[in-house]
Protein backbone atom coordinates (compact mmCIF):
# COMPACT_ATOMS: atom_id res chain seq x y z
CA UNK A 1 0.00 0.00 0.00
CA UNK A 2 2.78 2.66 0.88
CA UNK A 3 4.76 1.44 -2.46
CA UNK A 4 1.15 2.23 -4.58
CA UNK A 5 0.98 5.51 -2.43
CA UNK A 6 4.81 6.58 -3.52
CA UNK A 7 4.52 5.70 -6.83
CA UNK A 8 1.28 7.72 -7.72
CA UNK A 9 3.05 10.77 -5.96
CA UNK A 10 5.92 10.62 -7.26
CA UNK A 11 4.28 10.42 -11.11
CA UNK A 12 1.39 12.45 -10.41
CA UNK A 13 1.35 15.05 -13.34
CA UNK A 14 2.09 11.65 -15.66
CA UNK A 15 -0.95 9.88 -14.47
CA UNK A 16 -3.34 12.83 -14.73
CA UNK A 17 -2.23 13.13 -18.19
CA UNK A 18 -3.21 9.51 -18.85
CA UNK A 19 -6.46 10.08 -17.29
CA UNK A 20 -7.41 13.34 -19.03
CA UNK A 21 -6.47 11.74 -22.61
CA UNK A 22 -8.69 8.73 -21.68
CA UNK A 23 -11.77 11.04 -20.48
CA UNK A 24 -11.39 12.72 -23.67
CA UNK A 25 -11.66 9.44 -25.71
CA UNK A 26 -14.55 8.34 -23.40
CA UNK A 27 -12.40 5.47 -21.84
CA UNK A 28 -12.91 6.84 -18.46
CA UNK A 29 -14.01 3.13 -17.96
CA UNK A 30 -10.20 1.66 -18.00
CA UNK A 31 -9.35 3.53 -15.38
CA UNK A 32 -11.77 4.77 -12.88
CA UNK A 33 -12.62 1.40 -11.26
CA UNK A 34 -8.75 1.17 -10.22
CA UNK A 35 -9.14 3.72 -7.08
CA UNK A 36 -5.62 4.95 -8.35
CA UNK A 37 -5.55 8.09 -5.81
CA UNK A 38 -7.05 11.20 -5.06
CA UNK A 39 -5.08 12.82 -7.88
CA UNK A 40 -6.68 10.45 -10.42
CA UNK A 41 -10.42 10.35 -8.66
CA UNK A 42 -10.87 14.69 -8.78
CA UNK A 43 -10.26 14.14 -12.38
CA UNK A 44 -13.06 11.57 -12.51
CA UNK A 45 -15.41 12.60 -10.35
CA UNK A 46 -16.12 15.86 -13.00
CA UNK A 47 -17.06 13.38 -15.53
CA UNK A 48 -19.72 10.66 -15.83
CA UNK A 49 -19.08 7.30 -14.39
CA UNK A 50 -17.29 5.08 -16.37
CA UNK A 51 -18.72 1.85 -17.89
CA UNK A 52 -17.59 -1.45 -16.46
CA UNK A 53 -14.75 -3.38 -17.82
CA UNK A 54 -15.58 -6.75 -17.91
CA UNK A 55 -18.52 -6.13 -19.95
CA UNK A 56 -16.54 -5.05 -22.91
CA UNK A 57 -16.40 -8.60 -24.35
CA UNK A 58 -20.11 -8.80 -24.60
CA UNK A 59 -20.06 -5.16 -26.71
CA UNK A 60 -21.80 -5.61 -30.01
CA UNK A 61 -19.44 -5.28 -32.76
CA UNK A 62 -20.07 -1.66 -34.04
CA UNK A 63 -19.71 -0.08 -29.97
CA UNK A 64 -16.25 -2.26 -29.73
CA UNK A 65 -14.96 -0.92 -33.11
CA UNK A 66 -15.73 2.60 -32.27
CA UNK A 67 -14.14 2.23 -28.64
CA UNK A 68 -11.28 0.42 -30.61
CA UNK A 69 -10.69 3.57 -32.62
CA UNK A 70 -10.65 5.44 -29.60
CA UNK A 71 -8.33 2.67 -28.03
CA UNK A 72 -5.70 3.83 -30.98
CA UNK A 73 -5.89 7.28 -30.75
CA UNK A 74 -5.67 8.05 -26.97
CA UNK A 75 -2.32 5.31 -27.48
CA UNK A 76 -1.37 7.78 -30.12
CA UNK A 77 -1.50 11.15 -27.87
CA UNK A 78 0.16 9.49 -25.32
CA UNK A 79 3.81 8.75 -26.60
CA UNK A 80 5.90 6.46 -27.47
CA UNK A 81 5.09 3.86 -24.44
CA UNK A 82 2.27 3.66 -24.98
CA UNK A 83 1.99 3.23 -29.09
CA UNK A 84 4.77 0.31 -28.50
CA UNK A 85 2.13 -1.20 -25.70
CA UNK A 86 -0.52 -0.89 -28.23
CA UNK A 87 1.55 -2.94 -30.96
CA UNK A 88 2.29 -5.50 -28.47
CA UNK A 89 -1.48 -5.73 -27.61
CA UNK A 90 -2.02 -6.07 -31.53
CA UNK A 91 -0.21 -9.66 -31.77
CA UNK A 92 -2.37 -10.75 -28.42
CA UNK A 93 -5.61 -12.03 -30.83
CA UNK A 94 -6.10 -14.56 -28.32
CA UNK A 95 -6.77 -11.94 -25.75
CA UNK A 96 -8.30 -8.86 -27.44
CA UNK A 97 -11.42 -9.47 -29.56
CA UNK A 98 -10.46 -8.54 -33.65
CA UNK A 99 -11.71 -4.77 -33.81
CA UNK A 100 -9.54 -4.03 -31.42
CA UNK A 101 -6.35 -5.93 -33.04
CA UNK A 102 -7.38 -4.24 -36.61
CA UNK A 103 -7.12 -1.02 -34.98
CA UNK A 104 -4.02 -1.28 -32.78
CA UNK A 105 -2.26 -2.90 -35.73
CA UNK A 106 -2.64 0.44 -37.56
CA UNK A 107 -0.87 2.38 -34.70
CA UNK A 108 1.70 4.26 -36.56
CA UNK A 109 5.27 4.82 -35.05
CA UNK A 110 5.80 8.60 -36.91
CA UNK A 111 6.07 11.28 -35.04
CA UNK A 112 6.77 15.14 -35.74
CA UNK A 113 10.91 15.43 -35.83
CA UNK A 114 13.28 16.59 -32.57
CA UNK A 115 15.65 19.74 -33.52
CA UNK A 116 18.43 18.35 -35.30
CA UNK A 117 20.91 20.24 -32.68
CA UNK A 118 19.51 17.82 -30.08
CA UNK A 119 19.72 14.91 -32.22
CA UNK A 120 22.90 16.10 -32.90
CA UNK A 121 24.60 16.43 -29.25
CA UNK A 122 23.22 12.83 -28.70
CA UNK A 123 25.28 11.70 -31.32
CA UNK A 124 28.43 13.28 -30.85
CA UNK A 125 27.85 12.09 -26.90
CA UNK A 126 27.76 8.63 -27.77
CA UNK A 127 30.78 8.46 -30.30
CA UNK A 128 32.71 10.81 -28.52
CA UNK A 129 33.38 13.13 -31.50
CA UNK A 130 32.16 16.47 -33.56
CA UNK A 131 30.15 15.21 -36.41
CA UNK A 132 32.35 16.69 -39.30
CA UNK A 133 35.47 14.30 -37.70
CA UNK A 134 33.02 11.09 -38.35
CA UNK A 135 31.37 11.40 -41.26
CA UNK A 136 31.81 12.60 -45.02
CA UNK A 137 28.57 14.01 -44.97
CA UNK A 138 25.67 13.81 -42.92
CA UNK A 139 22.04 14.75 -43.64
CA UNK A 140 20.18 16.75 -40.53
CA UNK A 141 16.70 16.05 -42.39
CA UNK A 142 15.98 12.55 -41.20
CA UNK A 143 14.47 9.63 -43.74
CA UNK A 144 12.32 8.55 -40.67
CA UNK A 145 11.02 9.34 -37.36
CA UNK A 146 9.83 7.17 -35.40
CA UNK A 147 8.87 7.93 -31.37
CA UNK A 148 12.49 6.28 -29.71
CA UNK A 149 14.62 7.56 -32.39
CA UNK A 150 15.39 9.03 -35.91
CA UNK A 151 17.20 7.83 -38.72
CA UNK A 152 19.48 10.10 -41.25
CA UNK A 153 21.42 9.21 -44.00
CA UNK A 154 25.25 9.86 -43.90
CA UNK A 155 28.49 8.99 -46.05
CA UNK A 156 31.65 7.23 -43.85
CA UNK A 157 34.91 9.02 -44.62
CA UNK A 158 35.64 5.88 -46.70
CA UNK A 159 32.57 6.89 -48.98
CA UNK A 160 30.45 4.45 -47.85
CA UNK A 161 26.79 5.02 -47.72
CA UNK A 162 25.05 4.53 -44.07
CA UNK A 163 22.07 4.73 -42.45
CA UNK A 164 22.75 6.22 -38.68
CA UNK A 165 19.72 5.56 -35.96
CA UNK A 166 19.82 8.14 -33.13
CA UNK A 167 17.96 7.77 -30.25
CA UNK A 168 15.66 10.52 -29.02
CA UNK A 169 17.05 12.67 -25.96
CA UNK A 170 15.64 11.51 -22.72
CA UNK A 171 13.03 9.02 -24.30
CA UNK A 172 13.89 6.29 -21.86
CA UNK A 173 13.36 8.36 -18.64
CA UNK A 174 9.61 8.90 -20.11
CA UNK A 175 9.20 5.10 -20.78
CA UNK A 176 10.66 4.09 -17.74
CA UNK A 177 8.24 6.38 -15.70
CA UNK A 178 5.27 4.86 -17.90
CA UNK A 179 6.45 1.30 -17.13
CA UNK A 180 6.19 1.84 -13.31
CA UNK A 181 2.82 3.56 -14.18
CA UNK A 182 1.88 0.71 -16.37
CA UNK A 183 3.15 -1.57 -13.76
CA UNK A 184 1.00 -0.13 -10.88
CA UNK A 185 -1.91 -0.36 -12.69
CA UNK A 186 -1.82 -3.57 -13.58
CA UNK A 187 -1.49 -5.22 -10.28
CA UNK A 188 -4.60 -2.73 -9.17
CA UNK A 189 -6.59 -3.97 -11.69
CA UNK A 190 -5.82 -7.67 -11.50
CA UNK A 191 -7.09 -7.22 -7.77
CA UNK A 192 -10.76 -5.70 -8.84
CA UNK A 193 -11.09 -6.64 -12.41
CA UNK A 194 -12.01 -10.51 -13.52
CA UNK A 195 -11.03 -9.45 -16.87
CA UNK A 196 -7.60 -8.29 -16.10
CA UNK A 197 -6.60 -11.19 -13.64
CA UNK A 198 -8.12 -13.55 -16.97
CA UNK A 199 -5.73 -11.84 -19.19
CA UNK A 200 -2.96 -11.81 -16.77
CA UNK A 201 -1.93 -7.94 -16.65
CA UNK A 202 0.58 -8.21 -14.85
CA UNK A 203 2.35 -10.89 -16.55
CA UNK A 204 1.39 -8.87 -19.60
CA UNK A 205 3.28 -5.77 -18.60
CA UNK A 206 6.31 -7.48 -17.17
CA UNK A 207 7.02 -9.20 -21.16
CA UNK A 208 6.11 -5.48 -22.57
CA UNK A 209 8.44 -3.77 -20.25
CA UNK A 210 11.17 -6.69 -21.11
CA UNK A 211 10.39 -5.73 -24.76
CA UNK A 212 10.63 -2.03 -24.82
CA UNK A 213 13.78 -1.93 -22.87
CA UNK A 214 15.52 -4.34 -25.48
CA UNK A 215 14.40 -1.86 -28.13
CA UNK A 216 16.06 0.88 -26.36
CA UNK A 217 19.59 -1.29 -26.68
CA UNK A 218 20.45 -0.40 -30.44
CA UNK A 219 23.61 -2.65 -29.71
CA UNK A 220 21.61 -5.68 -29.57
CA UNK A 221 19.42 -4.44 -32.83
CA UNK A 222 23.01 -4.76 -34.29
CA UNK A 223 23.52 -7.95 -32.72
CA UNK A 224 19.93 -9.16 -34.35
CA UNK A 225 21.12 -8.09 -37.92
CA UNK A 226 24.22 -10.44 -37.56
CA UNK A 227 22.52 -13.11 -36.24
CA UNK A 228 19.85 -12.94 -39.56
CA UNK A 229 22.86 -12.27 -42.17
CA UNK A 230 25.13 -15.42 -41.02
CA UNK A 231 21.27 -17.30 -41.48
CA UNK A 232 20.97 -15.94 -44.89
CA UNK A 233 24.39 -16.02 -47.48
CA UNK A 234 25.12 -14.91 -50.47
CA UNK A 235 22.51 -16.19 -52.81
CA UNK A 236 19.41 -16.66 -50.89
CA UNK A 237 17.70 -13.38 -52.15
CA UNK A 238 17.96 -11.95 -48.86
CA UNK A 239 20.12 -8.91 -48.60
CA UNK A 240 20.63 -7.96 -44.69
CA UNK A 241 22.54 -4.62 -44.20
CA UNK A 242 26.06 -5.03 -41.95
CA UNK A 243 26.36 -3.31 -38.85
CA UNK A 244 29.34 -0.43 -38.56
CA UNK A 245 30.29 -1.30 -35.36
CA UNK A 246 32.77 1.19 -35.12
CA UNK A 247 29.94 4.12 -35.08
CA UNK A 248 27.23 2.25 -32.71
CA UNK A 249 26.54 2.30 -29.32
CA UNK A 250 23.26 1.72 -27.21
CA UNK A 251 22.08 4.28 -28.71
CA UNK A 252 23.17 5.12 -31.57
CA UNK A 253 23.13 2.28 -34.37
CA UNK A 254 24.77 2.68 -38.07
CA UNK A 255 24.41 0.28 -40.64
CA UNK A 256 25.03 -0.63 -44.26
CA UNK A 257 22.59 1.63 -46.56
CA UNK A 258 20.47 -0.38 -48.90
CA UNK A 259 18.55 0.51 -51.93
CA UNK A 260 15.54 -0.88 -53.67
CA UNK A 261 11.55 -0.30 -54.03
CA UNK A 262 9.45 -0.72 -51.42
CA UNK A 263 8.04 -4.26 -51.94
CA UNK A 264 4.09 -2.82 -52.09
CA UNK A 265 5.01 -0.99 -55.21
CA UNK A 266 4.47 -3.92 -57.77
CA UNK A 267 4.34 -1.06 -60.86
CA UNK A 268 7.60 -0.22 -59.93
CA UNK A 269 9.02 -3.98 -59.01
CA UNK A 270 7.22 -4.83 -62.49
CA UNK A 271 9.41 -2.12 -64.25
CA UNK A 272 12.71 -2.73 -62.86
CA UNK A 273 12.24 -6.38 -64.52
CA UNK A 274 11.54 -8.48 -61.50
CA UNK A 275 9.33 -10.91 -61.16
CA UNK A 276 6.95 -10.42 -58.16
CA UNK A 277 6.02 -13.44 -58.03
CA UNK A 278 9.76 -14.97 -57.39
CA UNK A 279 9.78 -12.48 -54.83
CA UNK A 280 6.94 -13.06 -53.11
CA UNK A 281 8.00 -16.93 -52.87
CA UNK A 282 11.28 -15.66 -51.62
CA UNK A 283 9.85 -13.49 -48.92
CA UNK A 284 7.66 -16.51 -47.36
CA UNK A 285 9.97 -19.33 -47.77
CA UNK A 286 12.78 -17.24 -45.92
CA UNK A 287 10.28 -16.16 -43.25
CA UNK A 288 9.57 -19.94 -42.61
CA UNK A 289 13.42 -20.93 -42.56
CA UNK A 290 13.94 -18.36 -40.42
CA UNK A 291 11.18 -19.79 -37.69
CA UNK A 292 12.27 -23.33 -38.52
CA UNK A 293 15.55 -23.46 -38.79
CA UNK A 294 17.09 -20.34 -37.09
CA UNK A 295 14.46 -19.60 -34.27
CA UNK A 296 14.68 -16.33 -34.70
CA UNK A 297 12.59 -14.27 -37.27
CA UNK A 298 11.85 -10.67 -37.98
CA UNK A 299 8.76 -9.58 -36.61
CA UNK A 300 7.85 -6.47 -38.37
CA UNK A 301 7.04 -7.00 -41.94
CA UNK A 302 5.85 -3.91 -42.43
CA UNK A 303 6.14 -3.21 -46.37
CA UNK A 304 8.60 -0.51 -45.43
CA UNK A 305 10.71 -2.97 -43.85
CA UNK A 306 11.71 -4.49 -47.47
CA UNK A 307 13.50 -3.29 -50.35
CA UNK A 308 13.62 -5.00 -53.46
CA UNK A 309 16.37 -4.49 -55.49
CA UNK A 310 17.42 -4.37 -59.18
CA UNK A 311 18.72 -7.87 -58.96
CA UNK A 312 15.52 -9.44 -57.24
CA UNK A 313 17.29 -9.76 -54.23
CA UNK A 314 14.92 -8.25 -50.90
CA UNK A 315 17.27 -6.06 -48.73
CA UNK A 316 15.63 -6.44 -44.94
CA UNK A 317 15.54 -3.21 -42.42
CA UNK A 318 14.58 -2.56 -38.97
CA UNK A 319 15.82 -5.15 -36.48
CA UNK A 320 14.09 -4.05 -33.07
CA UNK A 321 11.42 -6.03 -33.41
CA UNK A 322 12.46 -9.92 -33.71
CA UNK A 323 11.09 -12.91 -32.24
CA UNK A 324 12.83 -15.80 -30.88
CA UNK A 325 11.81 -19.30 -30.47
CA UNK A 326 13.63 -22.16 -28.58
CA UNK A 327 14.45 -25.65 -29.32
CA UNK A 328 11.32 -26.88 -27.54
CA UNK A 329 9.10 -24.65 -29.15
CA UNK A 330 10.19 -25.60 -32.58
CA UNK A 331 9.76 -29.40 -31.60
CA UNK A 332 6.16 -28.87 -30.40
CA UNK A 333 5.71 -26.65 -33.56
CA UNK A 334 6.28 -29.07 -35.75
CA UNK A 335 4.51 -32.12 -33.83
CA UNK A 336 1.32 -29.15 -33.78
CA UNK A 337 2.11 -29.72 -37.94
CA UNK A 338 2.09 -33.65 -38.02
CA UNK A 339 -1.21 -33.68 -35.89
CA UNK A 340 -2.71 -31.03 -38.02
CA UNK A 341 -2.11 -32.79 -40.79
CA UNK A 342 -3.25 -36.11 -39.39
CA UNK A 343 -6.44 -34.37 -38.91
CA UNK A 344 -6.13 -35.77 -34.87
CA UNK A 345 -7.95 -33.17 -32.42
CA UNK A 346 -6.92 -35.15 -29.43
CA UNK A 347 -2.97 -35.03 -30.23
CA UNK A 348 -3.46 -31.16 -31.09
CA UNK A 349 -5.24 -29.73 -28.10
CA UNK A 350 -2.25 -32.46 -26.39
CA UNK A 351 0.62 -30.37 -28.49
CA UNK A 352 -1.01 -27.01 -27.33
CA UNK A 353 -1.23 -28.63 -23.57
CA UNK A 354 2.26 -28.83 -23.63
CA UNK A 355 2.61 -24.99 -25.54
CA UNK A 356 1.22 -23.64 -22.39
CA UNK A 357 -1.69 -22.54 -23.80
CA UNK A 358 -4.29 -23.70 -21.73
CA UNK A 359 -5.07 -22.83 -18.12
CA UNK A 360 -5.88 -25.34 -14.97
CA UNK A 361 -9.00 -25.80 -15.32
CA UNK A 362 -9.76 -26.43 -19.16
CA UNK A 363 -12.67 -28.59 -20.69
CA UNK A 364 -10.38 -30.59 -23.15
CA UNK A 365 -13.52 -32.30 -24.35
CA UNK A 366 -14.78 -29.04 -25.84
CA UNK A 367 -11.69 -28.06 -27.12
CA UNK A 368 -10.99 -31.18 -29.34
CA UNK A 369 -15.04 -30.54 -30.18
CA UNK A 370 -14.15 -27.11 -31.48
CA UNK A 371 -10.68 -28.24 -33.08
CA UNK A 372 -12.46 -31.13 -35.17
CA UNK A 373 -15.01 -28.86 -36.17
CA UNK A 374 -11.97 -26.16 -37.30
CA UNK A 375 -10.37 -29.27 -39.15
CA UNK A 376 -14.18 -30.52 -40.88
CA UNK A 377 -14.34 -26.80 -42.17
CA UNK A 378 -10.56 -26.96 -44.05
CA UNK A 379 -11.21 -30.39 -44.93
CA UNK A 380 -12.06 -30.68 -48.71
CA UNK A 381 -10.80 -26.47 -49.41
CA UNK A 382 -8.09 -27.25 -51.73
CA UNK A 383 -4.73 -25.67 -50.69
CA UNK A 384 -4.39 -22.81 -52.79
CA UNK A 385 -7.84 -21.45 -51.95
CA UNK A 386 -6.70 -21.60 -47.89
CA UNK A 387 -5.97 -18.02 -46.70
CA UNK A 388 -3.50 -18.70 -43.45
CA UNK A 389 -5.00 -15.12 -42.26
CA UNK A 390 -8.35 -16.50 -42.27
CA UNK A 391 -7.33 -20.16 -40.40
CA UNK A 392 -5.17 -18.00 -37.46
CA UNK A 393 -8.54 -16.03 -36.95
CA UNK A 394 -10.52 -18.98 -36.83
CA UNK A 395 -8.01 -20.45 -34.22
CA UNK A 396 -7.48 -17.09 -32.26
CA UNK A 397 -11.06 -17.07 -31.61
CA UNK A 398 -11.69 -20.92 -30.53
CA UNK A 399 -8.25 -19.97 -28.32
CA UNK A 400 -10.04 -16.97 -27.36
CA UNK A 401 -13.22 -18.48 -26.62
CA UNK A 402 -11.71 -21.33 -24.01
CA UNK A 403 -9.63 -18.78 -22.14
CA UNK A 404 -6.52 -20.71 -23.47
CA UNK A 405 -3.75 -18.34 -23.63
CA UNK A 406 -0.20 -18.78 -26.07
CA UNK A 407 3.09 -17.64 -24.90
CA UNK A 408 3.51 -14.37 -26.40
CA UNK A 409 6.57 -15.65 -28.98
CA UNK A 410 3.87 -18.22 -30.72
CA UNK A 411 0.88 -15.31 -30.43
CA UNK A 412 3.12 -12.70 -32.37
CA UNK A 413 4.31 -15.19 -34.59
CA UNK A 414 0.72 -15.66 -35.68
CA UNK A 415 0.80 -12.01 -36.42
CA UNK A 416 3.74 -12.25 -38.22
CA UNK A 417 2.79 -14.74 -40.41
CA UNK A 418 -0.25 -13.10 -41.14
CA UNK A 419 1.06 -9.96 -42.17
CA UNK A 420 3.86 -11.82 -44.54
CA UNK A 421 0.77 -13.55 -46.28
CA UNK A 422 -1.08 -10.40 -46.62
CA UNK A 423 1.83 -8.75 -48.12
CA UNK A 424 3.00 -11.95 -50.31
CA UNK A 425 -0.96 -11.82 -51.55
CA UNK A 426 -0.09 -8.24 -52.68
CA UNK A 427 2.82 -9.19 -54.92
CA UNK A 428 1.08 -12.44 -56.18
CA UNK A 429 -2.68 -13.13 -55.29
CA UNK A 430 -2.48 -16.95 -56.20
CA UNK A 431 0.34 -17.33 -53.89
CA UNK A 432 -0.03 -21.09 -51.83
CA UNK A 433 1.60 -20.76 -48.48
CA UNK A 434 1.44 -24.71 -48.13
CA UNK A 435 3.14 -25.32 -51.27
CA UNK A 436 5.65 -21.95 -50.88
CA UNK A 437 6.74 -23.21 -46.88
CA UNK A 438 6.88 -27.13 -48.10
CA UNK A 439 10.96 -27.00 -49.37
CA UNK A 440 11.52 -25.26 -45.91
CA UNK A 441 8.93 -27.74 -43.90
CA UNK A 442 10.55 -31.07 -45.31
CA UNK A 443 14.49 -29.47 -44.28
CA UNK A 444 13.20 -28.93 -40.63
CA UNK A 445 11.47 -32.16 -40.67
CA UNK A 446 14.42 -34.24 -42.30
CA UNK A 447 16.82 -32.58 -39.31
CA UNK A 448 14.18 -33.62 -36.43
CA UNK A 449 14.55 -36.98 -37.63
CA UNK A 450 18.01 -36.77 -38.44
CA UNK A 451 20.92 -39.24 -36.69
CA UNK A 452 22.86 -35.92 -36.09
CA UNK A 453 19.95 -34.19 -34.04
CA UNK A 454 19.29 -37.25 -31.82
CA UNK A 455 22.74 -37.80 -31.15
CA UNK A 456 23.07 -34.03 -29.93
CA UNK A 457 19.45 -34.58 -27.74
CA UNK A 458 20.75 -37.68 -26.17
CA UNK A 459 24.19 -36.47 -25.63
CA UNK A 460 23.58 -35.92 -21.91
CA UNK A 461 20.79 -38.60 -20.61
CA UNK A 462 23.38 -41.00 -19.75
CA UNK A 463 25.16 -38.96 -17.16
CA UNK A 464 21.52 -37.71 -15.98
CA UNK A 465 20.01 -41.19 -15.38
CA UNK A 466 23.26 -42.43 -14.06
CA UNK A 467 23.13 -39.52 -11.81
CA UNK A 468 19.64 -40.18 -11.40
CA UNK A 469 19.93 -43.67 -10.15
CA UNK A 470 22.63 -42.51 -7.64
CA UNK A 471 20.16 -39.91 -5.92
CA UNK A 472 16.79 -42.29 -6.41
CA UNK A 473 17.35 -44.73 -2.95
CA UNK A 474 18.24 -41.42 -0.94
CA UNK A 475 15.06 -39.73 -2.53
CA UNK A 476 13.13 -42.99 -1.73
CA UNK A 477 14.49 -42.97 2.05
CA UNK A 478 13.37 -39.81 2.93
CA UNK A 479 9.77 -40.33 1.40
CA UNK A 480 9.40 -43.49 3.75
CA UNK A 481 10.92 -41.67 6.44
CA UNK A 482 8.38 -38.49 6.50
CA UNK A 483 5.56 -41.39 5.86
CA UNK A 484 6.75 -43.04 8.85
CA UNK A 485 6.29 -40.15 10.98
CA UNK A 486 3.38 -38.96 9.71
CA UNK A 487 5.17 -35.48 8.23
CA UNK A 488 4.06 -35.93 4.58
CA UNK A 489 2.58 -32.51 3.87
CA UNK A 490 0.43 -31.73 0.38
CA UNK A 491 0.27 -28.55 -0.94
CA UNK A 492 -2.65 -27.61 -3.25
CA UNK A 493 -2.82 -24.07 -5.33
CA UNK A 494 -6.32 -22.61 -6.03
CA UNK A 495 -6.08 -20.04 -8.88
CA UNK A 496 -9.41 -18.71 -7.84
CA UNK A 497 -8.85 -19.23 -3.45
CA UNK A 498 -8.37 -15.32 -2.77
CA UNK A 499 -11.24 -13.78 -5.37
CA UNK A 500 -13.70 -16.53 -3.54
CA UNK A 501 -12.14 -15.29 -0.07
CA UNK A 502 -13.03 -12.05 -0.61
CA UNK A 503 -16.78 -12.94 -1.54
CA UNK A 504 -16.72 -14.94 1.33
CA UNK A 505 -15.83 -12.13 3.19
CA UNK A 506 -18.44 -10.10 2.04
CA UNK A 507 -21.12 -12.17 3.09
CA UNK A 508 -19.55 -13.23 6.05
CA UNK A 509 -19.96 -9.25 6.84
CA UNK A 510 -23.63 -8.83 5.19
CA UNK A 511 -24.20 -11.95 7.63
CA UNK A 512 -22.65 -9.98 10.64
CA UNK A 513 -24.17 -6.58 10.03
CA UNK A 514 -27.66 -7.65 9.60
CA UNK A 515 -27.54 -9.77 12.86
CA UNK A 516 -26.47 -6.43 14.49
CA UNK A 517 -29.49 -5.08 12.76
CA UNK A 518 -31.78 -7.06 14.14
CA UNK A 519 -30.35 -7.53 17.45
CA UNK A 520 -30.50 -3.72 17.63
CA UNK A 521 -33.96 -3.96 17.08
CA UNK A 522 -35.03 -6.12 19.54
CA UNK A 523 -33.14 -4.47 21.63
CA UNK A 524 -34.10 -1.11 20.54
CA UNK A 525 -38.01 -2.12 21.18
CA UNK A 526 -37.76 -4.06 24.44
CA UNK A 527 -35.93 -0.82 26.51
CA UNK A 528 -38.32 1.41 24.37
CA UNK A 529 -41.71 -0.68 25.77
CA UNK A 530 -40.00 -0.74 29.62
CA UNK A 531 -39.18 3.11 29.36
CA UNK A 532 -41.75 4.89 27.45
CA UNK A 533 -39.93 7.93 26.59
CA UNK A 534 -41.78 11.07 25.93
CA UNK A 535 -41.68 11.81 21.99
CA UNK A 536 -40.20 15.11 22.44
CA UNK A 537 -37.96 14.64 25.24
CA UNK A 538 -33.75 13.64 24.94
CA UNK A 539 -34.73 10.23 25.21
CA UNK A 540 -37.44 10.39 22.50
CA UNK A 541 -34.68 11.71 20.19
CA UNK A 542 -32.47 9.16 21.13
CA UNK A 543 -34.56 6.60 20.02
CA UNK A 544 -35.62 8.27 16.81
CA UNK A 545 -31.71 8.36 15.79
CA UNK A 546 -30.71 5.08 17.17
CA UNK A 547 -34.03 3.89 14.89
CA UNK A 548 -33.17 5.85 12.00
CA UNK A 549 -29.58 3.93 12.35
CA UNK A 550 -30.76 0.71 12.48
CA UNK A 551 -32.68 1.82 9.34
CA UNK A 552 -29.84 2.52 7.62
CA UNK A 553 -27.92 -0.37 8.35
CA UNK A 554 -30.74 -2.32 6.91
CA UNK A 555 -31.05 -0.16 3.75
CA UNK A 556 -27.31 -1.09 3.55
CA UNK A 557 -27.54 -4.59 3.88
CA UNK A 558 -30.81 -5.12 1.18
CA UNK A 559 -28.74 -2.69 -1.01
CA UNK A 560 -25.69 -4.55 -0.87
CA UNK A 561 -27.83 -8.09 -1.12
CA UNK A 562 -29.74 -6.75 -4.19
CA UNK A 563 -25.75 -5.23 -5.85
CA UNK A 564 -24.30 -8.91 -5.75
CA UNK A 565 -27.90 -10.69 -7.22
CA UNK A 566 -27.08 -7.82 -10.27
Amino acid sequence: MIGTVLTQRRHAARYRRIARVLIAHGLEGLVAPLDLGTHVRAIFRRTPGGEDPDAWEVEDTTTRGRRAWHVRKAFEELGPTFIKLGQMLSTRADILPPEYIAELSRLQDSVAPSPFPAMRRMLEMELGAPVEALFDHFDDVPLASASIGQVYAARLKDGAEVIVKVQRPGVDAVIEEDLAILAEIARVAEGRLAIAQQADATGLVREFSWTIRQELDYEREGRNAERLQEAFPDGSGIVVPRVVWEFTTRRVLTMERLHGVRIDRVGEITALGVDTKAVAETALLAYVRQVLTLGMFHADPHPGNFLVQADGCIGLLDFGLVGTLDERVREHLLLLALATFERDPARISEELAMLGAVPASWDRAAVERDIARLLTKYLDVPLGMIQVREVIYDVMSMIRRHGLRLPSELALLAKTVSQAEALGRRLDPDINLAQVAGPAVQEALGMFYSPAFWRQKLRMKPLEIALLGASLPSHIQRLLTRLDRNELTFHINYDELPETMKQMNSMVNRIALAVVCAAGAIGASIIFLAVQPVLFSLTGWLFVVLFALLGLMAANVLWRIWRSGR
